[in-house]
């Protein structure tokens, strides 16, 4: 690999941890607001935020895993080229320069989120609150270290802010209901409670997607000069692969809600919707891996 591709995979590499992480807290609080007051035992509902918590928590690390992360990253491209990496040089790009100072809320934000997801083992109604503040501003903040800053209108950024929330609540949910799934089907009819779940979140995964594909295209029209771009730009290209792995996450998404859902309530039904929704997750992740290289590339009007 020459260092262009190496100081790439770094820079794409730690973002794609930031992505998983927030989407992971995203979809955490979601399923909480979805399902838990609909539970009115005691000891059903421990259980289930436990399962929440734990995904929570495993986010909120990786959220602060990657602002380490993408710190050394940066550090990386702007000096590993031709020094070693020491902790002034860090230093120098984490405080003094106008990147880091983008950086800073996000990794103190992330870092909140941490400490928060920890203390809510035991202040839950503290902790979840806090989580929720951390994960709206770091939608808000990520797109500052991105291509959105770059334009003199603030629009690019409100539009990236709504894109990731929308994917964070549409992928991250998905996820999250994965994770209690286990745990729901086997309480007192668990097969319909599950099905409830899943058929509370299906408004909420329309909307989402609708967000994402809207924000999508608002964005493709404010980084593209020219429709020929998509193909002839490394850029363009790398946003084809992206919307390729979207219609494949898509597909998956409406095979569950038209196909799978209405035999939600059986044994059989519910098995099902697990082995897809864990194909829909992982197509999402690719999705992840192409923004998260979009991010770190020339925009195609910034090359012409």
């Amino acid at each position: 690999m020459d260092v262009d591709g190496q100081t790439l995979a770094y820079l794409a590499g730690a973002k794609w941890v930031a992505y998983v992480g927030l989407i992971g807290l995203t979809g955490a609080l979601a399923v909480r607001r979805l399902l838990l007051p609909t539970v009115a035992v005691y000891g059903e509902a421990a259980v289930l935020e436990s399962s929440l918590l734990n995904v929570a928590t495993y986010s909120a690390s990786f959220l602060t895993l990657s602002a380490a992360a993408r710190l050394y990253a940066q550090t990386y491209s702007v000096f590993g080229v031709e020094e070693p990496i020491t902790l002034e040089l860090i230093r120098v790009v984490g405080l003094d320069s106008r990147w880091g100072g983008r950086w800073q809320p996000q990794a103190g934000l992330s870092l909140l989120a941490l400490v928060a997801a920890v203390g809510s083992w035991w202040l839950p109604s503290v902790g979840w609150r806090l989580i929720a503040g951390a994960t709206v501003l770091l939608w808000l903040t990520l797109p500052l270290t991105g291509h959105a800053i770059a334009f003199s209108t603030s629009v690019p950024w409100v539009v990236q802010s709504a894109h990731g929330l929308a994917g964070g609540l549409w992928v991250g949910s998905i996820f999250s209901i994965l994770a209690v799934s286990t745990s729901l089907s086997a309480m007192h009819d668990g097969q319909n409670r599950f099905a409830a779940l899943v058929h509370r979140f299906s408004p909420l995964a329309v909307a989402a997607v609708s967000v994402v594909i809207l924000t999508g295209l608002m964005t493709t029209w404010f980084y593209f000069d020219t429709p020929s771009q998509l193909w002839e730009s490394l850029y363009g290209q790398t946003l084809l692969v992206k919307l390729g792995f979207v219609l494949v996450t898509g597909g998956f998404g409406a095979y569950n809600w038209r196909c799978v859902s209405p035999k939600l309530g059986r044994l059989d039904g519910t098995h099902e919707l697990r082995r897809s929704a864990r194909r829909e997750v992982a197509a999402a992740l690719l999705v992840l891996v192409a923004t998260a290289v979009l991010v770190h590339l020339a925009m195609p009007h910034e090359l012409g």
